[in-house]
């Protein structure tokens, strides 16, 4: 993981303006377009800086390949979300970003604040939170703006670190 930068807004539109991957997450239009890209990143500093969202860029070989990060709530819970692009799925990269932020999170606002959740289709999102100590909780209704509709989201909140 690294921080975002400018150079990644191409990619990041390319990957993100995918049906599959945006109607898995609450906050990502569809369609995404290249400046959608450009106006997200340029809004990273500003966030970071008032503590409202510390997110990262996740990479490999290729360069850019999706994000992982931590967004504050009002309520005080700090939520851990992420996405890969599509042609990187299910090769371990969500799972390794998670843990990276999951980390980051727990140095940052100890482990009684963190919460995640998922969609209630996205088994695999279930299986990355899982394995890293997050149990599930409840479940809401959550609107996913790709799909401008509620969706069943199951709500989860970290009980235990896995190292």
């Amino acid at each position: 993981m690294r921080p975002l930068c400018r150079d990644d807004a191409e990619r990041l539109a390319d990957l993100a303006n995918n049906w599959n991957v945006a109607r898995m997450l609450s906050r990502m239009p569809y369609p995404y377009s290249l400046d959608m890209a450009h106006d997200w990143i340029c809004k990273q500093e500003a966030m970071r800086a008032e503590g409202e969202e510390f997110v990262y860029a996740i990479a490999n070989g290729d360069g850019f390949i999706g994000t992982c990060g931590v967004q504050a709530h009002a309520d005080g819970t700090h939520e851990i979300g992420y996405w890969i692009g599509e042609p990187y799925w299910n090769r371990g990269y969500a799972s390794e970003a998670a843990r990276a932020a999951l980390a980051e999170a727990v140095a940052r606002f100890g482990t009684e604040t963190l919460i995640s959740g998922h969609f209630w289709e996205n088994h695999a999102s279930g299986r990355v939170l899982t394995k890293l100590g997050f149990r599930y909780t409840g479940e809401d209704q959550r609107w996913c703006l790709a799909r401008q509709e509620k969706v069943r989201c199951l709500t989860m909140r970290l009980a235990r670190m896995e190292a």
